[in-house]
This record gives structure tokens, sequence and C-alpha cells, in this order.
């Protein structure tokens, strides 16, 4: 291989290898040794809020889902497949989480509909429910995909200034980033030394040519 496109593909690893140790490194800071994905956001429009199924059910392991009321009043998690939930919260008010923003953790909220929906918690169509005053957390499985959350007050009263957090856990997550930071290191180090190595020949051979000119003048 010539020595110019050796030194071009000993950069192109390098690179690699920065990239995947700088993108393995911070997975690993933000994550953490558990694996854990938090993101939040506080609705502060009045209605139901509502997490569909391409954001609960994004990910194949259980997500934790907590809601907390700044006035501390009643809360209430219900889960069920997505097209009943659609077919109950028909054109009310709703604020929906529709985009997850990682590392920020943050939730994106779109406020839509009008009009207040009544007390749904009697509904048969709900596979979980969790209810408390002030904040309720519910555990949903990714067994009955694709589910939507619905969280409401209890009854007919709005939801305001309620604060929703999804957290997603999983101890492979870690691992993964530890091994991707690995292997860009190694592949960093390795990169480094070719091309070190490379540019010392170079300069030997330089040196050698040089000496031999003056030998034969």
């Amino acid at each position: 291989m010539p020595a110019s496109t050796r030194r071009v593909a000993g950069a192109v690893l390098a690179a690699m290898g920065i990239i995947l140790l700088v993108a393995g490194a911070w997975i690993i800071v933000t994550l953490g040794p558990s694996g854990e994905a938090r993101f939040s956001a506080t609705s502060n429009a009045p209605g139901t809020v509502v997490v569909p199924s391409d954001v609960l059910n994004t990910v194949d392991v259980p997500v934790h889902v907590t809601a907390t009321r700044g006035d501390g009043g009643a809360v209430r998690l219900l889960v069920g497949a997505s097209a009943d939930a659609r077919a109950i919260l028909t054109t009310s008010a709703v604020s929906t989480v529709n985009a997850v923003h990682y590392p920020a953790g943050r939730l994106g909220l779109h406020a839509s509909g009008a009009g207040a929906l009544g007390d749904v918690s009697g509904a048969d169509v709900w596979r979980l429910a969790a209810a408390g005053a002030g904040s309720a957390t519910l555990v949903v499985d990714q067994a009955r995909a694709p589910e939507t959350m619905v969280i409401t007050s209890g009854d007919s009263s709005a939801l305001k200034d309620v604060t929703v957090t999804l957290t997603w856990a999983n101890h492979a997550w870690f691992f993964e980033a530890l091994a991707m930071a690995t292997l860009g290191a190694v592949l960093a180090v390795f990169s480094f030394n070719d091309l070190w190595q490379g540019r010392a020949g170079d300069v030997h051979g330089e040196v050698a040519e040089t000496k031999t000119t003056r030998a034969a003048v």
C-alpha cells in the first residue's frame, strides 16, 4: 500500500476511534451504571396528558411513568390499546408527548383539541391503572404494544401544572457504551501509533537517501 494511502486510512481510523470513544464516554456519563434514561416535561395547558405508543413503546424495555401535580390534586394514569384510547379522547383538550430529546432529558409536548374529558377511569378498555394524591407512578411493560397512556385527574376536572417523567433503564446500555468507548480507544491508539511509525519510517528513509546522494557526489 502506498505511504500516502496508508496515512489517509490511518487518519480515517483515528477519527472513527475518537468519535466512538467520545460517544461511548458521553453515554456512560449520562446513563450511569444503571443504564437509566430519564425525560420530563411540565404541561401548563389545562386538559388530559397523553403518551402515545410511538413514545410509550419506543424501547423494548419497561417504562416507568410518573405524573405529579403542582397543586397536589388527584392524578390517575391509565393504559390501554391505542385505538381504544383515541376513541375515548375524541376531540377533548390534550397535551400529547410528541418527542423525546436525548441527552437533554426533555419531553416535547403538543397541545390540541378543546373541551373537558369526563371521568373515563371506569371504562373497560384499560389494561393498567394507577392513582394517587399529588403523584402517581405506573410501570408499563411492552407485552401488549402498541398502547397509549392517558393521564387525567380521575374526574371531570382538567389537569394543569402536571409534570410527566418517563424513565427507561437497561443495564445492557451501559455495557454497550463501555464496549463502544473501549473499541474507540483501541482504534485511536492503534491508528496514531501506525501513523507515528509511518512518519518515522519516512524520516529515516529521507535521511538514508540524503546520505546516499552525498556519497555518490
